[in-house]
Protein backbone atom coordinates (compact mmCIF):
# COMPACT_ATOMS: atom_id res chain seq x y z
CA UNK A 1 0.00 0.00 0.00
CA UNK A 2 1.38 3.42 -0.89
CA UNK A 3 2.09 6.09 1.70
CA UNK A 4 -0.36 8.99 1.38
CA UNK A 5 1.27 12.34 2.09
CA UNK A 6 -0.35 15.75 2.43
CA UNK A 7 1.94 18.48 1.14
CA UNK A 8 2.01 21.90 -0.46
CA UNK A 9 3.00 22.16 -4.12
CA UNK A 10 4.31 25.14 -6.07
CA UNK A 11 2.69 26.51 -9.20
CA UNK A 12 3.68 24.28 -12.13
CA UNK A 13 3.50 25.45 -15.77
CA UNK A 14 3.25 22.79 -18.48
CA UNK A 15 2.57 22.25 -22.17
CA UNK A 16 0.27 19.45 -23.28
CA UNK A 17 -1.70 17.62 -25.92
CA UNK A 18 -5.25 16.71 -24.88
CA UNK A 19 -6.83 13.36 -25.71
CA UNK A 20 -10.08 11.49 -25.12
CA UNK A 21 -9.82 7.72 -25.09
CA UNK A 22 -11.43 4.53 -23.88
CA UNK A 23 -10.58 3.42 -20.36
CA UNK A 24 -8.79 0.13 -20.96
CA UNK A 25 -5.08 0.23 -20.05
CA UNK A 26 -4.20 -0.55 -23.69
CA UNK A 27 -6.27 2.36 -25.07
CA UNK A 28 -4.90 4.76 -22.46
CA UNK A 29 -1.32 3.67 -23.19
CA UNK A 30 -1.73 4.14 -26.93
CA UNK A 31 -3.35 7.59 -26.56
CA UNK A 32 -0.73 8.73 -24.05
CA UNK A 33 2.11 7.54 -26.26
CA UNK A 34 0.75 9.53 -29.21
CA UNK A 35 0.15 12.64 -27.09
CA UNK A 36 3.61 12.53 -25.50
CA UNK A 37 5.18 12.07 -28.94
CA UNK A 38 3.40 15.18 -30.17
CA UNK A 39 4.44 17.24 -27.11
CA UNK A 40 8.09 16.16 -27.20
CA UNK A 41 8.30 16.90 -30.95
CA UNK A 42 6.80 20.36 -30.37
CA UNK A 43 9.20 21.06 -27.48
CA UNK A 44 12.20 20.03 -29.60
CA UNK A 45 11.03 22.23 -32.48
CA UNK A 46 10.63 25.25 -30.19
CA UNK A 47 13.81 24.61 -28.17
CA UNK A 48 11.88 23.97 -24.93
CA UNK A 49 13.82 21.86 -22.43
CA UNK A 50 11.57 20.07 -19.94
CA UNK A 51 11.79 21.57 -16.43
CA UNK A 52 10.52 18.40 -14.80
CA UNK A 53 9.20 14.95 -15.57
CA UNK A 54 6.47 14.17 -18.09
CA UNK A 55 2.98 14.42 -16.61
CA UNK A 56 -0.66 13.75 -17.31
CA UNK A 57 -3.40 15.97 -15.94
CA UNK A 58 -7.02 14.97 -15.32
CA UNK A 59 -9.75 17.59 -14.86
CA UNK A 60 -12.59 15.10 -14.48
CA UNK A 61 -12.68 12.33 -11.88
CA UNK A 62 -15.58 10.42 -13.41
CA UNK A 63 -14.71 7.41 -15.52
CA UNK A 64 -17.38 6.20 -17.84
CA UNK A 65 -16.67 4.63 -21.19
CA UNK A 66 -14.15 7.35 -22.04
CA UNK A 67 -11.71 9.59 -20.22
CA UNK A 68 -10.06 12.88 -21.11
CA UNK A 69 -6.52 13.80 -20.16
CA UNK A 70 -3.67 16.12 -20.98
CA UNK A 71 -0.25 14.55 -21.55
CA UNK A 72 2.64 16.96 -21.36
CA UNK A 73 5.84 18.20 -19.85
CA UNK A 74 6.65 20.63 -17.08
CA UNK A 75 8.16 23.85 -18.47
CA UNK A 76 9.63 27.05 -17.07
CA UNK A 77 7.31 30.08 -16.80
CA UNK A 78 9.09 31.89 -19.65
CA UNK A 79 7.91 29.18 -22.06
CA UNK A 80 4.23 29.86 -21.32
CA UNK A 81 2.60 31.42 -24.37
CA UNK A 82 4.62 29.46 -26.94
CA UNK A 83 1.91 26.83 -27.40
CA UNK A 84 0.19 26.70 -30.76
CA UNK A 85 -1.93 24.40 -32.87
CA UNK A 86 -2.84 21.22 -31.01
CA UNK A 87 -0.40 22.01 -28.18
CA UNK A 88 -1.79 23.96 -25.25
CA UNK A 89 -0.24 25.41 -22.12
CA UNK A 90 -1.57 25.81 -18.61
CA UNK A 91 -0.45 26.05 -15.01
CA UNK A 92 -1.27 23.80 -12.08
CA UNK A 93 -1.84 26.27 -9.24
CA UNK A 94 0.06 26.20 -5.97
CA UNK A 95 -1.91 24.43 -3.28
CA UNK A 96 -2.30 21.59 -0.81
CA UNK A 97 -2.48 18.07 -2.25
CA UNK A 98 -2.58 14.48 -1.18
CA UNK A 99 0.19 12.59 -2.93
CA UNK A 100 1.45 9.03 -3.25
CA UNK A 101 4.04 7.20 -5.32
CA UNK A 102 2.82 4.20 -7.29
CA UNK A 103 5.43 1.55 -7.99
CA UNK A 104 4.97 -0.85 -10.89
CA UNK A 105 2.88 -1.10 -14.02
CA UNK A 106 0.74 1.81 -15.15
CA UNK A 107 -2.04 -0.74 -15.63
CA UNK A 108 -2.29 -1.14 -11.82
CA UNK A 109 -2.47 2.59 -11.00
CA UNK A 110 -6.24 2.24 -10.55
CA UNK A 111 -5.68 -0.07 -7.58
CA UNK A 112 -3.72 2.62 -5.73
CA UNK A 113 -6.32 5.26 -6.64
CA UNK A 114 -8.95 2.99 -5.07
CA UNK A 115 -6.82 2.87 -1.91
CA UNK A 116 -6.51 6.66 -2.03
CA UNK A 117 -10.28 7.06 -2.18
CA UNK A 118 -10.68 4.79 0.86
CA UNK A 119 -7.97 6.73 2.72
CA UNK A 120 -9.62 10.06 1.90
CA UNK A 121 -13.01 8.78 3.15
CA UNK A 122 -11.49 7.38 6.36
CA UNK A 123 -9.69 10.67 7.07
CA UNK A 124 -12.75 12.81 6.29
CA UNK A 125 -10.94 14.64 3.49
CA UNK A 126 -12.34 15.85 0.19
CA UNK A 127 -10.66 16.14 -3.19
CA UNK A 128 -11.06 18.53 -6.10
CA UNK A 129 -9.74 18.51 -9.65
CA UNK A 130 -7.38 18.56 -11.24
CA UNK A 131 -5.27 15.57 -10.37
CA UNK A 132 -2.02 14.70 -12.09
CA UNK A 133 0.63 12.04 -12.45
CA UNK A 134 4.37 12.68 -12.75
CA UNK A 135 6.27 9.88 -14.48
CA UNK A 136 9.49 9.66 -12.48
CA UNK A 137 11.31 7.21 -14.73
CA UNK A 138 11.15 6.03 -18.32
CA UNK A 139 9.35 2.81 -19.31
CA UNK A 140 11.80 2.49 -22.21
CA UNK A 141 14.70 2.37 -19.72
CA UNK A 142 13.48 0.55 -16.59
CA UNK A 143 11.57 -2.68 -16.11
CA UNK A 144 7.81 -2.37 -15.67
CA UNK A 145 8.06 -3.45 -12.01
CA UNK A 146 10.47 -0.54 -11.36
CA UNK A 147 8.26 2.23 -12.79
CA UNK A 148 7.56 5.05 -10.34
CA UNK A 149 4.64 7.45 -10.76
CA UNK A 150 3.88 10.29 -8.32
CA UNK A 151 0.13 10.95 -8.18
CA UNK A 152 -1.26 14.21 -6.77
CA UNK A 153 -4.77 15.51 -6.18
CA UNK A 154 -5.79 18.83 -4.62
CA UNK A 155 -7.56 18.73 -1.30
CA UNK A 156 -11.03 20.29 -1.40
Amino acid sequence: MPDFVIKDVAETPYIYSERTTGTSPEEISQAMGAAFGEVFAFAAEKGITPAGPPLSVYHDFSMGETMRFRAGIVITPEHLGLAEGSIGDDTLPAGRVVSFVHEGSYATLRDDYDLLMRHVAEEGLSLKPPSWELYLNDPDVVAEAELRTECCTYLG
